[in-house]
């Protein structure tokens, strides 16, 4: 009789257990990589990225079906340096974009012009306040976790930084110097103080590398021949693969997206790993 009497009030407990599940605040990032500094700070929030993995963020739309979520998400993070050229961004859903300043005066803070910005473990600690604000405001119930996951998270980072620097000191970076064919990574190495010998195109991967780019850029390694090519995994790298094969520089591919849902942490981690398999000797 107990155990029939203890079924009927967890049964009875449902319905008010489904609702609090779906009182649960979606928030939807428009890239990965955001999606890793949301979780950091609010592990049990529900969070989804309208970029899918491996996919182009500079030719990417979005689908019926996302702009249904986006209208019916709590809050949409992004960063508008990187998703600007997105239609539909503008449905009326409350929006953060980190690293610029948003229209609501509490939220305002320094405005930083530069991609990528989360890969610069410094641009992510300054962030990391203003997003664990705004974070607070849509779920509040989580104030004292978010609070606690913030002065974690910064630690990490300073951690992740430290290393960033130690790997450039090992690989004798500064002197060597990178070149890249996008700019993916251009803002992290130039904090770091390392010198970025070319660019080869914009970040909308434009044909900017032609054949006298590359002509260029032939001169530049044969002035450098220690120069580093820095390879980003989620773009097309042709013209960088052209100069490896002409000079022999050793390639690195870095990822700048990561996957949704893969921590913050993990996705500098494995780019660290990448880099450190860098030897002093060209092949």
């Amino acid at each position: 009789m107990k155990i029939i009497t203890i079924i009927y009030a967890f049964l009875l407990l449902l319905p008010s257990i489904s609702h609090a599940t779906n009182q649960q605040p979606r928030v939807l990032v428009t890239l990965p990589p955001l999606s890793g500094l949301v979780l950091a700070l609010d592990p049990q929030l529900n969070v989804q990225c309208l970029l899918p993995n491996n996919a182009d963020p500079h030719h990417f739309q979005l689908t019926p079906k996302q702009v249904d979520s986006l209208q019916q998400a709590n809050l949409l993070i992004r960063s508008s340096r990187d998703d600007q050229s997105w239609a539909m961004l503008h449905s009326g859903t409350p929006s953060f974009s980190l690293w610029q300043d948003n229209d609501d005066p509490q939220h305002k803070h320094t405005q930083h012009h530069e991609t990528h910005a989360w890969l610069n473990p410094k641009l992510v600690m300054d962030e990391l306040p203003h997003l664990a604000e705004i974070l607070i405001q849509t779920n509040a119930t989580h104030e004292q976790n978010i609070q606690v996951q913030l002065k974690r998270s910064q630690k990490q980072a300073q951690h992740i930084w430290q290393q960033w620097e130690l790997l450039v000191q090992q690989q004798n970076l500064k002197q060597r110097g990178i070149m890249m064919q996008h700019p993916s990574w251009q803002g992290l190495f130039e904090a770091l103080g390392v010198p970025i010998r070319s660019v080869l195109e914009s970040a909308q991967h434009g044909q900017e590398y032609g054949p006298r780019k590359l002509e260029k850029a032939l001169n530049v390694l044969k002035k450098y021949p220690q120069t580093v090519l820095i390879a980003d995994s989620n773009h097309s790298n042709r013209a960088l693969t052209w100069l490896q094969k002409h000079t022999g520089n050793p390639i690195i591919a870095l990822d700048a997206l990561g996957q949704c849902g893969e921590s913050w942490s993990s996705l500098m981690q494995r780019n660290i790993e990448a880099l450190n398999k860098l030897t002093d000797k060209k092949p």
